[in-house]
């Protein structure tokens, strides 16, 4: 029984030489293994925050080269509604000038055409009256030379007015 008694039993040197195995393990493997793997560990923490900080970067500057897009989106249209409104006021201005350039030539014409009128009219008139004072000397001269009579004056006054319409 001696025997069971020896795996039962508890020997301190034993504990302490396992103890301190366990604590030059420890120490060792801190050395040559805990200490290259949180380098490697802080490096790829160091590589991942730097991929994060130029991803932040990149979103940064993609999002203020999006709002210079924006801002300049919206100048161009601006210029562009600018530039469609100068050519609706153009285009407005220039039908008021042929409009009023053609109401002007429309008004000289109806000036040349009312004074060609008038000259005509008076041309007219002219030449009637010479008409009328030719006729009237013929009149005269036919009544100087006979007697006028009642039927005679009615006979004069028919030949005038045939003789006026057949001049024309």
């Amino acid at each position: 029984m001696l025997q069971t008694l020896d795996i039962i039993s508890v020997n301190i040197w034993q504990i302490l030489i396992s103890l301190a195995n366990l604590l030059i393990m420890y120490l060792i493997l801190k050395k040559f293994l805990f200490g290259p793997v949180q380098k490697v560990l802080a490096t790829r923490q160091k590589q991942v925050d730097d991929i994060y900080g130029e991803a932040n970067k990149s979103r940064e500057s993609a999002e203020s080269m999006r709002q210079e897009y924006e801002e300049k989106l919206a100048t161009a249209r601006d210029e562009a509604d600018g530039i469609v409104r100068s050519a609706v006021q153009t285009a407005q201005r220039r039908s008021d000038t042929m409009v009023s350039e053609a109401a002007e030539q429309v008004s000289h014409m109806k000036q040349k055409a009312a004074s060609e009128i008038a000259q005509e009219k008076k041309q007219m008139l002219e030449g009637v009256r010479s008409e009328i004072s030719d006729i009237a000397v013929e009149i005269a001269s036919r009544i100087v030379g006979r007697e006028v009579r009642k039927e005679d004056h009615e006979s004069f006054v028919d030949d005038f007015i045939r003789n006026v319409g057949e001049q024309q």
